[in-house]
């Protein structure tokens, strides 16, 4: 569960200067509705919300449409299976994460809601280490550091209905200086709060899994539905953006 405090840094994070991309890129996981429920490590989305395949008539085919109905405050899959088996995630390491997505909305009437987190099993010091948050018309990037301190490092307006196309670089490491963040929208790289394109801090705590959907515990009286699509990891932008 997350804790809702939305203070920026005293103190702006250290930074490294941007390198390229590994030569060869390697698909790892593809999330695609093609490939059945069972990519996903487990469901957090108790009824009546629900995962499901869902075809659409904009071009995209069958997408995952996670629904979070009233009165619940999640609906996510956690974590990712390979050949039926989950997929371990490893300290010093580094991941790309790409995945398109379609909101039913950008603006709740109060407050946010979270549609990606690199969740820690179990938390001990860094419950989320990166969060995406929407709100006010806007997706929101935020790393948490050691004893819960939100910093908001990034945001970019999306309007609801729109698909958007994220793709991450995460390094982890559990050092406060060892991991980074890196982010495309649409194809282009991102900036930083820091002025960089990428974002140095603690990555990885006990272990981690990324969590793509809906939650908001504050205000579980809001329906939010998150179409998804084309979920990939891989070992370079190449394979995901």
């Amino acid at each position: 569960m997350r804790k809702r405090l939305l203070a920026l840094p005293a103190a702006i994070l250290a930074w490294s200067v941007i390198v390229a991309s590994p030569a060869s890129a390697s698909l790892t996981w593809d999330g695609d509705t093609t490939n059945g429920i069972g990519v996903f490590g487990s469901l957090e989305c108790p009824s009546p919300g629900g995962i499901v395949s869902a075809a659409q008539t904009d071009g995209h085919g069958d997408i995952w449409r996670y629904t979070k109905a009233v009165g619940i405050d999640r609906c996510e899959s956690k974590g990712i299976r390979i050949g039926g088996s989950n997929y371990t995630f490893q300290n010093n390491s580094t991941y790309y994460l790409g995945w398109e997505s379609k909101l039913s909305t950008t603006s709740l009437a109060s407050g946010d809601f979270v549609v990606f987190q690199w969740k820690s099993y179990p938390n001990s010091s860094q419950n989320y280490p990166v969060l995406m948050t929407v709100s006010g018309g806007s997706a929101n990037l935020y790393y948490i550091e050691p004893g819960e301190v939100w910093n908001k490092i990034w945001s970019a307006p999306i309007a609801a209905f729109d698909w958007h196309r994220f793709a991450f670089a995460i390094h982890t490491s559990d050092s406060t200086t060892g991991g980074w963040i890196e982010l495309r929208l649409d194809g282009a790289q991102q900036t930083f709060i820091n002025g960089s394109t990428r974002y140095t801090g603690r990555t990885w705590d006990t272990y981690n899994d990324p969590k793509w959907g809906a939650y908001d515990r504050d205000h579980p009286e809001n329906e939010i539905i998150n179409r998804i699509d084309s979920l990939k990891l891989g070992t370079s932008y190449a394979d995901v953006d």
